[in-house]
């Protein structure tokens, strides 16, 4: 009896040289800053709660411009000018700039929530697990959040200093001659720059608690608690109560918005200016340390 083996050529090993193997990059390999800054404008604007909050702080800060506007421009009409703001165009600078920058010291606490809405909000939704798998590298991630935050504070801020400016003018127009006074400049970009800053303050708490509570509590005792508390202190007469308490975020805010003029006691303009990159540095430096070394949950 004859056995036939048949041999299947196709199921034999190979013995060419092995074949390249394609590699295939890694998730987020090949994105640029700027597809990431995109993406975290898509994801920022799309949030009810930001766009509720810039409607507010645009409104409310409009209002309280066109009211003070409305009330001082007719004492100045009636010849109380020199009473509050000085006479000449001194009491024209100080009524512009009382009508652009009243309302940031109450608004800060807007700008501070702003903030914390721009990172907290993807840790309570679990979007930062999404967003961190599509980009592996955590510094571009955190960085086009705060230079995203920062742009949007400083449009939101700019709208409404210089809406304020136009309210007051167009209340008592002779106040336009004095729109290009370096006080009246100094005090509407340290006024922006004050609330710029306070996002950015805002924006390192959020992300070092990651708690949206948590961090508009922080910012809250911190802009309007922390006076108060420094108030009731100054009745001890320490003279370091006095000194610590000019360094506050609202009084530095309060001696941006005066502009470039003489200081009687406390920090000068830039001095106030170099305090509040100090006080958002404070938070932000950390907060980008332990986003790219702690995990995302």
């Amino acid at each position: 009896m004859t056995s036939t083996i048949l041999i299947d050529a196709s199921s034999a090993p190979e013995s060419g040289p092995p074949r390249s193997v394609r590699q295939t990059p890694a998730p987020g390999s090949g994105h640029t800053f700027g597809g990431v800054f995109r993406s975290e404008r898509i994801k920022f604007t799309s949030l009810r709660s930001i766009r509720l909050t810039l409607l507010i702080t645009v409104v409310c800060g409009l209002a309280m411009s066109t009211l003070i506007a409305a009330l001082w421009s007719g004492e100045m009409n009636a010849g109380g000018m020199g009473d509050m703001f000085g006479p000449g165009d001194a009491g024209l600078q100080g009524y512009l700039l009382f009508a652009a920058t009243m309302s940031a010291p109450f608004l800060a606490l807007v700008f501070g929530v702003l903030g914390v809405f721009a990172i907290s909000s993807e840790y309570s939704s679990g979007m930062i697990l999404s967003t961190l798998t599509a980009v592996p590298k955590r510094g571009p991630v955190y960085l086009a959040k705060a230079v995203l935050l920062a742009v949007v504070s400083g449009l939101t801020a700019a709208a409404l200093v210089l809406g304020g400016l136009g309210i007051a003018v167009l209340f008592y127009p002779p106040s336009a001659a004095a729109l290009g006074a370096g006080v009246v400049i100094s005090g509407a970009l340290g006024t922006i720059a004050y609330l710029v800053l306070i996002s950015l303050f805002a924006f390192g708490i959020a992300a070092l608690l990651r708690s949206t509570a948590g961090g508009v509590a922080v910012v809250a005792g911190v802009t309007f608690v922390l006076p108060i508390v420094f108030q009731v202190l100054s009745i001890t007469n320490w003279d370091w109560v006095g000194a610590a308490m000019s360094y506050l975020p609202t009084p530095l805010g309060s001696t941006l918005a005066s502009g470039l003029t003489e200081v009687a006691a406390g920090p000068s303009y830039w001095g106030a200016l170099i305090a509040m990159l100090v006080w958002a540095a404070v938070t932000v430096v950390p907060a980008a340390i332990l986003f790219q070394r702690r995990d995302a949950r």
